[in-house]
């Protein structure tokens, strides 16, 4: 059931659809793209720095390539490279330049481009890939067009690491395409990278007219614009704008899902009195119908419920990370639950209702109500509070940069949650020194089961990442990594 405020986005989209049809509606042309970016928080597109939204994000990766990059397929491909080879024991990267410049017209040499990973991967330890740019030990320049990245450890998914937005690279504000900046402004606009600037064009016609136009708004009004016709491709919606989707009438066909993986689950941020204790808090887990609460949003009937931290696919054969009681029925659950949460209360009192800091969306009000009905259903209660107040728990919803059990268990190290485990983190230490990929992708498996144990974050299902954009738009496909560069949908290669 959509909750009221659904009904009342009805309006607010078709009003502004209606606004924006008389305002904004184009002709259809596939070398000319209009694409907005959902955020929830700023909506300022910024591509410098190390804390990106994802618009900036999705600009950053379009002027200032980095050694390799993403394709709309969400693979692994040239960029600053031509080719590279990485050694047997996985701790050497060797990249062979490719013959480029930066939009300044100065030449891209090994020498510079190693200066500024050198300076990148500093500032990105205060990033969302802290963890991972610390195992870059040095990068080298070894002729005019090779350098070498050494690491302290293996890290097998280091090309996906580079491939990342955060490592496109800035040479004194100039980028080395695929594309350029031609306007900014609400709509910033960017076109072919070695398209004459706006001086030139002035003095002479521009043969070359593929360009795309980038902004970045609130959910409802890119919904509403994608309506009208202002806009031809929407990017980086979630779980809980799903609604608005549904009350605006958006084609299913349109609607693009991406398989990414990642965390989509409730992380303990507090844990005092009944949530102090870890098989309290695995009542939570128990209590809630993964099954019903995610077939309570619409248009997305194939999403996945999870019981433990790390996709199957990454599993290490012999260890079996799932909780002790995912095999019980539903039924059999809420009647364990039930006289847990009885039997406590009989001993130590009442419990004081659960806080789940949620975001102030229609989809997060479907999602709270389902899990307060769910803890009821056992003698249990929640309530909901904004993202900025004191809570118990918090909703994750984060995609996996690249296909590590790495970075899942590092989600929940002691530097990221005060409700942690100084065992897993001494054990994760001793994964990412390990030289072994098989002890080490044993060390992680171990390390789920410690976590799953300890119930400090309680999984529900992976992640939703939507787009829409109609059948047969140029350049964009869904994929694993819920990427979706801006130059392939104009034709523009990355090299």
């Amino acid at each position: 059931m959509i909750p009221r405020s659904a009904f009342r986005f009805r309006n607010i989209v078709a009003a502004l659809a209606m606004t924006l049809l008389a305002a904004c509606s184009f002709a259809e042309d596939e070398d000319q793209v209009r694409v907005t970016v959902i955020e929830d928080g700023s909506t300022k597109i910024n591509p410098v720095g190390t804390q990106l939204n994802v618009a900036s994000a999705t600009m950053r990766a379009a002027i200032a390539k980095g050694l390799v990059a993403l394709d709309e397929e969400g693979r692994v491909v040239p960029a600053l490279a031509a080719r590279w080879i990485v050694s047997d024991d996985g701790l050497s990267y060797i990249f062979r330049l490719f013959d480029a410049k930066w939009d300044d017209g100065r030449q891209v040499t090994a020498e510079r481009v190693a200066r500024l990973l050198r300076e990148r991967f500093s500032e990105l330890r205060k990033s969302r890939l802290r963890d991972d740019v610390a195992v870059v030990d040095e990068v080298l320049s070894m002729t005019g067009r090779v350098i070498e990245i050494r690491l302290d450890a293996p890290h097998p998914n280091f090309l996906q690491l580079l491939a990342q937005p955060e490592m496109g690279l800035f040479r004194a504000g100039h980028g080395a395409g695929p594309m350029r900046l031609l306007s900014e402004g609400d709509d910033i606009k960017l076109g072919r990278f070695d398209e004459p600037s706006q001086e030139e064009q002035d003095e002479e016609e521009n043969d070359d007219d593929r360009w795309v136009s980038l902004r970045s708004e609130r959910a409802a009004a890119a919904i509403a614009r994608y309506r009208a016709g202002a806009v031809q491709v929407v990017l980086n919606g979630k779980y809980h704008h799903l609604p608005l989707v549904d009350a605006a009438d958006i084609s299913s066909s349109d609607l693009r899902l991406d398989p990414v993986a990642g965390l989509f689950g409730l992380r303990f941020i507090r844990a005092d009195g009944f949530w102090a204790v870890p098989d309290n808090r695995e009542i939570l887990a128990m209590a809630i119908n993964r099954p019903a609460l995610l077939t309570s949003f619409p248009g997305v009937s194939a999403w996945q419920s999870r019981l433990k931290i790390i996709p199957e696919a990454l599993d290490v054969e012999g260890i079996n990370s799932y909780p002790d009681w995912s095999s019980m029925t539903m039924q059999e659950r809420i009647t364990f639950a039930r006289n847990h949460i009885t039997r406590w209360k009989a001993s130590e009192g009442s419990i004081t209702p659960l806080t789940i800091a949620l975001p102030d969306a229609a989809g997060a009000d479907i999602l709270f109500k389902r899990i307060q009905s769910d803890l009821r259903r056992v003698g249990l209660d929640a309530k909901k509070v904004g993202t900025n107040e004191k809570a118990d728990v918090e909703l994750m919803d984060e995609i996996a940069p690249y296909d590590s059990a790495q970075w899942f268990l590092k989600q929940f190290t002691c530097a990221r949650t005060p409700v942690c485990l100084n065992d897993a983190d001494s054990k994760i230490a001793e994964a990412d020194a390990a030289t072994n990929l098989q002890i080490k992708a044993r060390l992680y498996a171990e390390i789920e089961k410690i976590l799953v144990e300890h119930y400090n974050y309680i999984p529900i299902a992976v992640p939703i990442r939507w787009s829409i954009a109609r059948t047969g738009q140029r350049g964009f496909a869904v994929n694993a990594r819920g990427w979706h560069p801006l130059n392939t949908l104009v034709g523009i290669p990355i090299s």
